[in-house]
């Protein structure tokens, strides 16, 4: 059981026992606790080598590494360093023992490498095949730069390492973790699943398959949802609204300023209209349109807010 707490260790098993601090602005202490499990491979979620996730997730992860990228290119620029390359030259040295791959991997997992992108995966090949609910790809350090740009937005993470099985070629692990994303509207990224570490006769991972337990569409759908219990800022209530489908908590996000960009149009139609002698149509009728229904939103708005501070 890997646990990450603030002040207190977790419970582990007596086989195996390793500790370090997450090397990140806010360090957590990591007990990370593993049983081998020799001649064989333990349970995962089903997953395919060969990804074939639907046109919306693929969408996902592709704006995502898109997102990623544009975070590490900011940051190199602000840095005025060009980004390491340490991930693919460890994986390009001589053969390992099957000890020493191990070694390194706990490593890499006491780092939490998968979110925060800071392990130096030094057991993997330099094109290591990547590949989960979202997509697959090969390259080491490809897989490094997109976790380490994304994980720089991840806050308060969480990973409890729940399974460890290592067979002839292969280790399986089982985990759980959460985050803080830090958007706006601050929403929690949660899952559960597993990862297949499969090696090559130099005991080097060639092969990184995750699976998740849970649907990810269902994990992307959580993203809209502010982790806080009570949203208060403009992006907390549109988003919460947007996860809920509320199109009305939608439209009284929106509602005072299509009032003010409406009233502003109506104004200059009106006075267009009396220079010109003619209206402008579509145009007029939807800026006295967007002010009528702005104007009742926002009266709405007081009279509720009036009978809810009566009322309470």
């Amino acid at each position: 059981m890997l646990a990450v707490a603030p002040t207190q260790h977790a419970a582990c098993s007596p086989q195996a026992m390793w500790s370090s601090r997450q090397r990140t602005a806010r360090p957590v202490r990591l007990v990370v606790a593993a049983q081998a499990a020799g001649g064989g491979s333990s349970e995962t979620s089903s997953s395919s080598s060969d990804p074939n996730p639907g046109l919306g997730l693929k969408a996902v992860w592709h704006g995502a590494e898109a997102l990623g990228n544009v975070i590490g290119a900011q940051q190199q620029l602000a840095g005025g360093s060009k980004r390491s390359s340490s991930a693919s030259a460890a994986a390009g040295g001589a053969r390992l023992t099957r000890e020493q791959a191990i070694a390194a991997i706990k490593e890499d997992y006491s780092k939490n490498y998968f979110v925060s992108g800071a392990g130096d995966l030094a057991a993997y090949t330099p094109d290591c095949y990547f590949a989960d609910p979202f997509a697959g790809f090969s390259g080491t350090q490809r897989f490094k730069n997109n976790v380490s740009n994304l994980g720089s937005l991840m806050q308060d993470i969480q990973l409890d390492i729940t399974g460890w099985a290592e067979g002839e070629r292969e280790l399986v692990t089982k985990w759980r973790f959460s985050a803080i994303l830090d958007l706006p509207w601050r929403p929690r990224l949660a899952a559960a699943g597993g990862t297949t570490h499969v090696f090559d006769e130099d005991n080097r991972v060639v092969k990184h398959i995750e699976s998740w337990d849970v649907d990810p569409a269902r994990v992307v759908r959580s993203l809209l949802k502010p982790s806080a219990k009570v949203p208060t800022t403009f992006a907390e209530v549109l988003c919460q609204s947007l996860h809920d489908g509320d199109l009305t908590g939608v439209w009284f996000c929106f509602s005072s300023g299509v009032l003010k960009a409406a009233g502003v149009s109506s104004i200059a139609l009106l006075l267009l209209h009396i220079l010109r002698g003619e209206g402008q149509g579509g145009w007029e009728a939807a800026a006295y349109l967007g002010f009528v229904m702005g104007l009742g939103t926002e009266m709405y708005k007081v009279v509720r807010s009036i009978g809810g501070g009566e009322s309470g």
